[in-house]
């Protein structure tokens, strides 16, 4: 049985708003991606900055702040890693095992988020350049105005979502904050 034109049009047109919210919910999936991303960069930044603090100077720092309770689980959860206590307690552990979990945990979410990338580029679906750009309300959302000395008034000067085109139409528009500048008068106000 044959389709009528109209018909064919009618699920061409369904399966492109079918597909348009697969690809917007793969977009809240590369959001929180990017969100984890975030974390676990932090997470490793602040593991190495305390790979950096002698033992001692932690151990000082937490009865100095009656944090005594904070150190005594550092210290069980180092027992419980299977770390020897050390005789000399200036020095970090070698090989540690809570800085392994938070490198692989980091390196895990980067590569699903690559992939993730990957498949949304093979289904022309690419992200639109904001930062520096000139406000364009077809392809951004303005959530509100900054003051900036340095940008060029109605440029956009942070970005708060990321927007996205889909074979050249906006499948979610740019979430940004554009460069407003204050008059002499306004900034003598403030």
């Amino acid at each position: 049985m044959t389709q009528s034109p109209r018909e064919l049009v009618a699920q061409s047109a369904k399966f492109r708003r079918e597909q348009e919210r697969l690809l917007q919910d793969l977009l809240g999936i590369l959001d929180s991606l990017d969100r984890a991303c975030e974390h676990w960069e932090q997470a490793d930044q602040e593991y190495q900055q305390s790979q950096s603090v002698s033992v001692d100077s932690i151990h000082e720092l937490a009865v100095n702040q009656s944090l005594s309770i904070f150190w005594r689980w550092t210290q069980s959860l180092k027992r419980w890693l299977g770390q020897q206590p050390q005789t000399n307690d200036t020095e970090a552990p070698a090989s540690d095992a809570m800085g392994e979990v938070i490198s692989s945990a980091k390196e895990g979410v980067e590569m699903i988020r690559r992939s993730l990338l990957d498949i949304l580029r093979q289904r022309q679906v690419i992200p639109v350049i904001t930062q520096g750009q000139a406000f364009d309300p077809e392809r951004m959302y303005a959530l509100g105005r900054e003051e900036s000395a340095e940008a060029e008034e109605n440029t956009v000067v942070r970005e708060v979502l990321r927007g996205y085109l889909w074979q050249n139409q906006v499948l979610r528009e740019a979430q940004v904050m554009v460069a407003v500048k204050l008059t002499d008068a306004e900034r003598n106000e403030t």
